[in-house]
Parts: structure tokens; C-alpha cells; sequence
């Protein structure tokens, strides 16, 4: 915006004031993905997390959901979502039907930046040793299923609310947006 007061910058992120209010405006785009094994009716029974090596939590480790910038190369977010999981997961997801867009989310009121989030069943797929991206952060960060029962413990609020994002689609198709957009550009507009 025209009126944003740069206060601080990185190649990451900004650190803005605008109309008073001092925020962060992230230089690059990324997305969330909510890895699943559902039962015979495909219900959830264990949700994909990372056990990830975090500096500024406590004992050096959190819980959180998959996460990823997108890379030049991909050609849309649900490209920069297979590619993430695959990268640290094992998993190798390309069939879309496996994939459902959860719709955007935002982290904080203080942050100026919508995450696309992605949720994909898992469920009777080989997974491989995940080949992550050669970071330290990656090398000590380890990918787990929990059960659906314990979600609602997590403190990453990504993990509870897209676990309960994702029963709209589980529960009803017929619910579901057209999701040709997420799939073709990553310029997209869905709010929910």
C-alpha cells in the first residue's frame, strides 16, 4: 500500500506501520498442507504433522502442519503443495482427487498474508523416506501421524482448524466450491 511506513525489511519480510498500525508483509507465498488416513468411510482417524525443530519454542521443537514457498517453477499452489509434501513428508501425492482446498488462512491480524491450505488423503499410499530440502531445520524436523482424538491439543491453531475445515468436505461433497482456480493460478480469490 501507499501509504505503508517500512520500518524494517529482509529479503523475508517487512515490518510495516500503516494508519498507525504496525504489522509484517511477507515477501514470498506459501502454502499449508493437512496430510490424512481416513477409515473405510473416510473419516480421519490420524492427521499428518511435523515435529519441527523451532528455535523459538519451548525445548527447541513444535508441532505444526506441513508448510512451503512456493518455488518460480511451480506453476500453481497445489503444484507448490505436492512438491512440499513429497519434500517432507514421503509422500507422493498426484492424484487431485486425493487433494480438497481448504481455502485461505491467515496466521495473525498483524500479519498482511492469506495461506492457501491444502488437506490430502493419504490413506493406503507408499510413503518414502522423506528427501527434504538440505536445511538444518528439515535434517532435525521429523513428520508423524497423531490421532484425530488429540488435534485439539495441538497449539498450532493451523492443525485444529483445518482438521475441522476439512469434515466440509468429508462429510459433504456437494458442499464443496469449484476449486479449478486453485489448481490453474495462484492468483486466486476464495474466502470461506
Amino acid at each position: 500500500m501507499n501509504n505503508d511506513k517500512i520500518l524494517f525489511e529482509t529479503q523475508h519480510l517487512n515490518l510495516v506501520e500503516r494508519d498507525g498500525v504496525v504489522g509484517v508483509i511477507p515477501n514470498f507465498s506459501n502454502v499449508v498442507i493437512l496430510p490424512y488416513i481416513s477409515d473405510g468411510q473416510g473419516l480421519p482417524l490420524l492427521i499428518g504433522v511435523l515435529k519441527e525443530y523451532n528455535v523459538f519454542r519451548e525445548g527447541g521443537y513444535s508441532i505444526s502442519p506441513i508448510t512451503g514457498s512456493s518455488d518460480e517453477e511451480d506453476p500453481n499452489f497445489l503444484e507448490t503443495a505436492k512438491r512440499e509434501l513429497e519434500e517432507e513428508s514421503g509422500y507422493n501425492v498426484e492424484d487431485n482427487n486425493r487433494w480438497s482446498f481448504l481455502g485461505n488462512a491467515v496466521s495473525s491480524k498483524f500479519v498482511d498474508h492469506e495461506q492457501p491450505c491444502f488437506a490430502v488423503d493419504v490413506t493406503d499410499l507408499d510413503r518414502k523416506k522423506p528427501n527434504g530440502d538440505g536445511t538444518k531445520k528439515e535434517d532435525l524436523s521429523e513428520f508423524v501421524f497423531i490421532p484425530a482424538n488429540d488435534v485439539v491439543k495441538c497449539k498450532d491453531v493451523f492443525i485444529p482448524a483445518l482438521f475441522l475445515k476439512l469434515f466440509k468436505f468429508v462429510l459433504g461433497k456437494d458442499l464443496q466450491k469449484d476449486d479449478s482456480d486453485v489448481f490453474s493460478s495462484k492468483g486466486f480469490d476464495i474466502n470461506l
